[in-house]
């Protein structure tokens, strides 16, 4: 049969994911246990969950939790941190640590048939980590050297000011990382406490996922966890979920730059939390307002104005309210104009201009058609069923993805728009040479403020 090139083929119905079957059981001593089967990767990944993280840092100890998660890959009581990495090497293993707002998560991968030794690394150094005051010191230096680091990067300065200007002193307020002076406060003694508190493990959210059967893995935890009851020291579960905020003290702040040939914008306001039962519609609205190339914030500042290589709208959808930003880099003599046609795409989306029928067929399109790409590996299904403990998702959250997000309407996405962007609300905050101050107060948002980050 005869293939006519010059046609692009017709795009098929997108496939509809059908992620694995999850088997969950909550065990003697309290942890809460999910096991996937791959029998198509002869790996094993283990995650553990603790949904503590920045948020639970003390006022005066930014960086608490970030601190703590890094020092657990630096080795427990019985392995030094050489004796661990070796130990992970002898079993084909990879460690991570990472502490987010929401949570901590411990991970390690390593092949199927060493799942027993994987598992007893990643409970040796969870439970009796070494905290020794060498590591603590060289692991809070280099924190400190990447935080001094990302003064340089007018990026990592936009985000820093943006959370603060917009959260304040509310747990979302900074950064995992932390400040300056909050690591160089912490001690010791608080790191131990911090670690007692927060990683009990009855408060162990556990999923395994791998070439094993879902009743050898668990199995396999039963034994390798089963006298952890001794560990735990009070039966009250720890579970942060930050309230809303206060309503910012300024809605635009500058930070200035000397030198710098672009201006850094963040734009934005508080958002939703991951249970917004709008989310639907609040994602293909972003899609259509900034969140692909074709949306209309980069066909509007890149496309037609030239102003910026490139603007990106997002919701970060946390436990508690995440923030919705708009980021750019555009032109220092563009600034004022920038913002203003970001305003601007915010009020037409919301009621002036609502999205087309070819608009909204586009973003369900980006958003379905490349979905399941996501959930391919071992490690990639263990992170996403580890968000549904995050969040408390039911098991077929990624299962209907697809289908609830062809149902969603053209109205649907405007009154969404029209509930959750408040022009009014929005603040700005501006990384930019001094020059750009003085356009700045002529656009509705008030007097600027200057903003120095520690």
């Amino acid at each position: 049969m005869p293939v006519d090139r010059n046609r692009l083929p017709p795009l098929r119905t997108p496939t509809v994911l059908h992620f694995p079957k999850i088997a969950c059981e909550t065990l003697g001593n309290g942890i809460q246990l999910r096991v996937v089967q791959d029998q198509e990767n002869a790996l094993v990944t283990f995650v553990l969950l603790l949904r503590t993280g920045s948020t639970a840092d003390p006022v005066d100890c930014y960086g608490l939790a970030g601190l703590t998660a890094a020092l657990v890959s630096e080795g427990s009581a019985s392995h030094t941190t050489r004796g661990f990495y070796e130990a992970l090497g002898d079993i084909g293993g990879f460690f991570g640590a990472d502490a987010t707002s929401d949570s901590t998560v411990l991970s390690i991968t390593a092949l199927a048939r060493y799942a027993d030794q994987a598992l007893a690394l990643l409970v040796d150094v969870t439970t009796k980590p070494r905290f020794d005051d060498e590591d603590v010191e060289r692991v809070r230096n280099l924190r400190l050297n990447r935080i001094a680091q990302l003064r340089h990067s007018a990026v990592s300065v936009a985000d820093r000011a943006f959370l603060h200007a917009l959260y304040g002193s509310h747990p979302y307020g900074h950064l995992p990382i932390g400040t300056v002076s909050g690591l160089k406060r912490i001690t010791s003694d608080e790191i131990h406490e911090f670690h007692e508190r927060y990683y009990r493990p009855e408060q162990w959210r556990l999923v395994a996922v791998g070439d094993v059967c879902s009743s050898d893995l668990a199995n396999i935890v039963e034994k390798i966890t089963g006298d952890l009851d001794e560990l735990s020291v009070a039966q009250k579960k720890e579970d942060i979920v930050p309230g809303p905020p206060g309503c910012p003290v300024n809605r635009i702040v500058f930070v200035p730059r000397k030198g710098s040939v672009q201006t850094e914008l963040r734009l934005g306001l508080v958002g939703v939390s991951r249970h917004c039962p709008d989310l639907d519609a609040l994602t293909v609205m972003n899609t259509v307002l900034g969140g692909q190339f074709v949306s209309r914030l980069n066909l509007n500042l890149r496309e037609d104005k030239g102003f910026t290589y490139g603007v990106h709208s997002s919701f970060d959808a946390r436990r508690g309210s995440g923030p919705f930003t708009i980021q750019a880099a555009v032109d220092v003599a563009s600034t004022a104009d920038a913002i203003r046609e970001i305003v601007r795409e915010i009020r037409d989306i919301r009621s002036m201009r609502p999205i087309t029928k070819e608009e909204l067929k586009l973003a369900r399109s980006s958003l379905t058609r490349g979905f399941s790409r996501s959930y391919e590996t071992s490690s990639q299904v263990a992170r996403a069923a580890m968000r549904l403990a995050l969040f408390d998702l039911p098991d077929d959250e990624y299962t209907t993805f697809v289908p609830r997000i062809n149902r969603v309407g053209s109205e649907d996405v405007t009154k969404a728009a029209a509930d959750y962007l408040d022009d009014e609300n929005l603040i700005a905050v501006v990384v930019g040479p001094p020059i750009v101050a003085e356009s700045l107060g002529d656009l509705g948002f008030g007097s600027p403020s200057e903003s120095l980050i520690d």
